[in-house]
């Protein structure tokens, strides 16, 4: 993702109306991606004069919009001449410390006021984990109700939900304190105070509020320390009779990695699962993002792309996005044979199947290493790499059982899988690699 996130950006900006093909041609796409670190990118412009057309401009917004639209997250972009590798790194690492510094000691970020109860779309798939947030919204706190553990799939709208709790909590107790983070965030500023000898800082953040609010606790897995240190903040906030709301892609028992008195913890509150959007909510939501939005597709585009784009809302709301743009840009006068056709590639992708042995083949051609070497019992370095890489995304992916995989693996046992996934979350390298075969399995 993050060799990507330049090139993903361009195509948002080759069809964003405020950015002049002139400037499309000559400037941006013949700007480079230098780097991508903690929420930091770092792009590299031709020479000084195209760096002073982007720089603090109105092409600067744009391109910012543009990237946090990619990346889901707000992440800075730092500009410097082609070559000069010393600005980049210079320029990455101060924002780097600021970002850090901002984690410790900021008041609570990123929970804005886009995500309510009102602008959630309820339906089947949905509807008791939305009355469970709203009932903790009213009553933060209460033990019986704490924590409240949203899972499911990503895209079904959790964290949408968790943001509301917090919106709500804002709205009804102006006195309380919200904190909305993710936990790679927990864990990196954890990492940060101990590295810069701030934990005081660290704890004071995280202890001394009334609702806490954490997205992908699944993150924690293969983090000893700091999941023994989210535990102590967990079990502080509760003794103290404060909410903690909590997200996860799957639900405590399939999370055996994780420490035995955590997961007792989060099974100790309330748990609901949200499930794929069924056709009635797909078409609540796509009616009320036109509405919203001041576009009006026919019937028969509104059904196509409900009936095809299944999976999730965040598929959804890119299929809208898409079908939007290509709407405005053709003054409204689009066809169903059209959006059947721009929407091809990603009603493909949702309809093939992805198998434990789709996966091994899409790692076997990533390595250079065949099928046949990752299934057997061979220990160098650059196999077993491969091997664990194929176990994780499996587990990640098709979300398989580890004795599952193990089986699939030649029979190997359920404590070689909880391994090789252990290693992977632990290496940046291999995670790096894992996102972009997950990319080429998701766009193939």
């Amino acid at each position: 993702m993050k060799d990507d996130i330049w090139s993903q950006a361009l195509k948002l900006l080759s069809i964003d109306t405020k950015v002049e093909s002139v400037y499309l041609n000559t400037i941006l796409n013949k700007m480079n991606q230098v780097s991508c670190e903690n929420d930091v990118l770092v792009l590299s412009c031709r020479d000084e004069y195209s760096l002073n057309l982007v720089k603090g401009q109105e092409l600067d917004r744009s391109i910012k919009n543009a990237v946090r639209l990619v990346t889901g997250r707000n992440t800075s972009v730092m500009y410097v001449i082609e070559g000069d590798n010393s600005a980049a790194i210079n320029s990455m690492v101060s924002e780097i410390k600021v970002k850090e510094k901002e984690r410790l000691v900021s008041s609570p970020t990123d929970l804005t006021d886009d995500f309510t109860f009102d602008n959630f779309i309820v339906g089947d798939c949905n509807r008791f984990a939305y009355a469970s947030a709203f009932s903790v919204a009213e009553n933060p706190g209460l033990r019986q109700k704490n924590p409240l553990y949203l899972w499911g799939n990503s895209g079904l709208g959790k964290t949408h939900l968790m943001k509301a709790v917090g919106n709500k909590v804002k709205s009804l107790f102006p006195s309380k304190t919200v904190l909305y983070t993710t936990c790679e965030d927990f864990t990196n500023a954890y990492v940060s105070s101990l590295k810069n000898k701030n934990y005081e800082a660290f704890r004071n953040k995280y202890r001394n509020i009334d609702v806490l609010l954490i997205d992908d606790i699944q993150f924690l897995i293969g983090k000893i320390e700091t999941q023994i240190e989210f535990f102590n903040t967990f079990e502080t906030l509760v003794s103290a009779g404060k909410q903690i709301v909590i997200t996860s892609d799957k639900s405590p028992k399939s999370l055996p990695e994780l420490d035995s008195r955590l997961t007792s913890r989060l099974q100790s509150g309330v748990l609901m699962d949200i499930q794929p959007p069924d056709y009635e909510t797909r078409k609540a939501i796509l009616l009320k993002k036109m509405q919203s939005s001041g576009v009006n597709f026919s019937d028969d585009i509104v059904e196509y792309i409900c009936e095809n784009v299944t999976n999730n809302v965040r598929e959804l709301n890119g299929a809208f996005n898409t079908i939007s743009s290509y709407y405005a840009l053709e003054n409204g006068n689009i066809t169903l044979d059209m959006v059947i056709s721009k929407l091809a590639p990603m009603i493909s992708a949702n309809n093939k199947t992805l198998t434990t042995e789709v996966v091994i083949d899409a790692v076997s051609k990533y390595y250079g290493i065949s099928p046949d070497m990752i299934m057997s019992k061979v220990r160098s370095a650059e196999v077993v790499n491969a091997r664990s890489v194929a176990m994780y995304i499996c587990r990640d992916m098709l979300e398989a059982e580890l004795s599952v995989i193990g089986k699939s693996f030649g029979g190997k046992s359920h404590s070689t899988v909880i391994h090789a996934y252990n290693k992977v979350s632990e290496s940046e390298s291999l995670l790096t690699d894992v996102k972009l075969i997950e990319k080429k399995l998701a766009d193939n």
